[in-house]
């Protein structure tokens, strides 16, 4: 689509600190909320087997087992986290939406491991030197650490992450709301511990050793997916460019976690934004969603109402017929004669395109009693589309048209008769052949009493 949303397609970003409660439902997608799951019931089931051991004790070799299998966890978490920051620094809000996987983030674990480390050695240093200067130097870590992540999520490279300067321009780039970020990240890295302190006493060790799991994978993706956000809201400022609108995706999403009915929300949402002027990016979001459902005539139905107060005639036409399929196929016909209608005021010698669309459209038209429009809609369908398959039935559906509701026996006739002689083989020459008979019943005098 070319209009202005797209030329200026990531204006008024919602800052992060408005949309909390997102993030904190942002790992619930299913796609990403099956791996804290396993982590936690194979955690759980580990310490479970562990608990076996002599004397009551754990068992030696369950621990090492433990112990490797929660590297390879951490090891996966880690790479899902940055893919949910880099995804999400590109405007992608659902998983459904995120591009194709790659091995960009194969060893981003390790390099976050290298670039801790590193910056552990320098606060020894400093230890070694004088106690405050440990103090300040695992303040100074500590806060750069989200800056380091972003960092390492954007350009991959270590050494990028490692160097103070690009941390820094990091920072600066995100200004004083950086502190809000970091106090968010401290917050949410005491959220497992509280909760699981919170349970302490009252749930079974193995149930308290699962939901701790659960929890600190489930606070790590919402962590990142608030990095990622962030870098988006200041892409321009960090010096890059987003590949969608995370703004309307965030609209098009947030109706998944609203209690109201979808059509509900989308029309407040719609009718929000037409009342602020936004008719551009409220057709962005409905053409987004239609980008995963098509053929959903509710949507289609929204995006051709934006069309009109847009008042560009041109996609008014190409969008009907996308609209009228969509009404035909969704079982909810009522617009169709409308919506044929108002195509044939823009242009009066519109027609379906497409030729595997006619006869469903017109069936779908006659059976709410939209029986000219019908006959409109299949009205030369036999010369435009000569060899198609549906010919046969489009003829019969027209000469029912005709003789049922026009009372035009003889039109009927000529098109029943033609089917018969040309596909006698066709399941409609037997359609028109029993209605060819019904007429020719009709037409015989009445005997004399």
């Amino acid at each position: 689509m070319s209009d202005t949303a797209t030329e200026k397609p990531y204006r008024n970003i919602t800052p992060f600190w408005q949309r909390l409660p997102q993030f904190f439902l942002y790992p619930a997608q299913p796609q990403l909320l099956w791996h804290p799951a396993v982590y936690a019931l194979i955690g759980a089931g580990l310490w479970m087997l562990g608990g076996y051991g002599e004397d009551g004790g754990f068992s030696p070799l369950i621990l090492i087992i433990t112990v490797l299998v929660g590297i390879g966890f951490l090891v996966d978490l880690m790479r899902q986290a940055f893919r949910v920051l880099e995804q999400t620094s590109l405007g992608n809000l659902r998983h459904a939406d995120f591009d194709e996987p790659n091995d960009v983030h194969k060893m981003s674990p390790y390099k976050l491991l290298l670039v801790v480390l590193v910056q552990g050695f320098f606060i020894a240093i400093l230890g070694e030197i004088h106690p405050l200067l440990l103090l300040a130097g695992n303040a100074v870590a500590n806060l750069m650490l989200p800056a380091c992540i972003m960092v390492l999520g954007h350009t991959h490279s270590f050494t990028e992450a490692i160097n103070p300067f690009n941390v820094f321009k990091m920072i600066k780039a995100v200004g004083w709301p950086y502190l809000a970020l970091w106090v968010f990240g401290f917050i949410l890295n005491q959220s497992a511990p509280v909760l699981i302190a919170l349970f302490v006493g009252k749930l079974p060790i193995v149930l308290l050793v699962g939901l701790g799991i659960f929890a600190f994978a489930y606070f790590t993706l919402v962590g990142f997916n608030l990095m990622g956000y962030t870098m988006y809201q200041y892409h321009q400022e960090i010096g890059y460019s987003p590949d969608r609108n995370f703004e309307i995706n965030a609209l098009a999403s947030s109706r998944k976690n609203r209690p109201l009915t979808d059509e509900e929300i989308l029309a407040q949402q719609i009718g929000a934004m037409i009342r602020d002027g936004n008719i551009d990016m409220a057709m962005e979001m409905v053409w987004e969603e239609l980008r995963y459902d098509q053929h959903n005539a509710q949507l289609c139905g929204h995006y051709a109402k934006l069309l009109m107060l847009k008042g560009d005639t041109k996609k008014q036409l190409e969008h009907a017929q996308r609209h009228l399929f969509a009404l035909a196929r969704s079982g909810k016909a009522g617009r169709i004669g409308d919506t044929w209608r108002q195509a044939r005021q823009l242009d009066p010698e519109f027609k379906v395109d497409n030729p595997d669309h006619v006869l469903d459209i017109a069936t779908a038209a006659a059976s709410i009693r939209e029986y000219q429009v019908a006959l409109e809609i299949v009205s030369g369908f036999h010369k435009r589309a000569a060899r198609h398959k549906d010919v046969p039935a489009v003829l019969v559906l027209a000469g029912k048209l005709l003789s049922d509701h026009l009372r035009q026996d003889a039109r009927a006739m000529a098109l029943f008769n033609h089917v018969i002689a040309q596909w006698p083989t066709s399941p409609a020459a037997v359609e028109a052949q029993q209605y060819k008979q019904i007429i020719e019943r009709l037409a015989e005098p009445s005997s004399p009493a």
